[in-house]
C-alpha cells in the first residue's frame, strides 16, 4: 500500500509512532516529524508506542552519541560495547529519552497473546521483530495509522502509512 505524507495525519487519529519518527524529530532531522511529535504533546492526535520502540530509540540515541563524540568510529552497537568502561559518561541519549517519554504518548499493553500475533505478521509480511510487534499490537488494539520512515511496513495490506518526505 503506497504512503501518504506524515503531515497529512488527521487531527483527532490515533496513530502508532515508530522509532524513527523519534530519531529524526528528537535529532532535528525532520522538522515533519518534529511537527508531529509537538501534535502528540498538545494532544491534536493521540501517539501510540510500545516500550519496546522506546527502548529500540534510546539504543539507536546512545549509539550515535557515542559516535558524534569520537567514542567509537563507527555507529554501531558493537563498536561501542567494546568500550563499556566509557559508557557511564554518555548522557546526551537519556535526555533525548526522557523528551521522548515527556511526549504525551500512550503505552499500551502487551502480553503474550500479542508476541504470538507478531510471529503471524513475520511470516505474513516478512517483517522484523519489533516491527511485527507493531503491527500485532495495531491489530490488536484497532489502530490503522503507522507514522514511520519504514517502506517495511508497505507491504502490511490493512494499516495507512504516514511518512515523512523531508528526509534525505
Amino acid at each position: 500500500m503506497p504512503f501518504r505524507p506524515l503531515p497529512d495525519i488527521p487531527d483527532a487519529s490515533y496513530v502508532f509512532i515508530d522509532a524513527n519518527i523519534f530519531i529524526y524529530g528528537i535529532n532535528g532531522a525532520s522538522v515533519q516529524c518534529e511537527q508531529l511529535l509537538q501534535r502528540c504533546s498538545r494532544e491534536e492526535v493521540t501517539g501510540i508506542c510500545l516500550y519496546e520502540i522506546v527502548n529500540e530509540a534510546t539504543h539507536r540515541f546512545m549509539v550515535q552519541e557515542a559516535f558524534s563524540k569520537g567514542i567509537i568510529t563507527r555507529n554501531t552497537a558493537a563498536h561501542l560495547r567494546s568500550k563499556y568502561d566509557l559508557i557511564p559518561g554518555l548522557t546526551d541519549y537519556w535526555i533525548k529519552t526522557e523528551m521522548l517519554l515527556d511526549l504525551n504518548l500512550l503505552f499500551p499493553a502487551t502480553d503474550e497473546s500479542i508476541v504470538r500475533a507478531a510471529q503471524l505478521e513475520r511470516q505474513a509480511y516478512g517483517l522484523l521483530t519489533n516491527d511485527s510487534m507493531i503491527v500485532s499490537c495495531m491489530h490488536r488494539y484497532g489502530i490503522t495509522f503507522l507514522a514511520t520512515s519504514d517502506k517495511d511496513f508497505e507491504r502490511v495490506s490493512d494499516i495507512v502509512v504516514f511518512r515523512p518526505d523531508d528526509l534525505p
